[in-house]
């Protein structure tokens, strides 16, 4: 949480974002050879970020579309950055785009560079019940 109240002061969120990137990217070099990972790119990515390297259960990150070339789910898991945002009134809006979609994404790029994360920003905790997320193909 010092990191982030440091942040908040500075409104520079590159040593979170850089850090919680190269401990993703360390993580799946080390645990790769294991995923298992199976379907559609968006599919693979979607259970590479959320269930094998955050843990987390479906029921937590249900999915309210896919087809083989886009991904959308609603997080209603425990979030750490969620919490830490309302405790410091940090908007999450901010937060979570400048440090955390990053490390998202250079995770998911494992599976495909053409994969992309985002988020929908109108629906994102606490002023939504979930944060409705995306990984979708770009380009050609």
């Amino acid at each position: 949480m010092a990191k982030l109240s440091r942040a908040k002061r500075t409104r520079n969120y590159t040593i979170i974002c850089d850090e919680s990137t190269q401990k993703r990217l360390r993580w799946y070099e080390e645990n790769k050879e294991r995923l298992e990972l199976e379907g559609s790119d968006v599919r693979k990515a979607y259970t590479l970020l959320l269930l094998r390297y955050l843990g987390l259960r479906q029921e937590e990150v249900p999915i309210v579309y896919e087809d083989r070339k886009k991904i959308v789910w609603r997080s209603r898991n425990f979030c750490p950055v969620l919490e830490a945002c309302v405790r410091l009134g940090l908007d999450t809006r901010e937060v979570c785009r400048e440090a955390e979609e990053k490390p998202a994404q250079e995770l998911i790029s494992k599976i495909n560079p053409r994969l992309k994360f985002s988020r929908n920003y109108e629906k994102i905790r606490p002023r939504s019940e979930y944060c409705e997320e995306i990984i979708e193909f770009v380009g050609r």
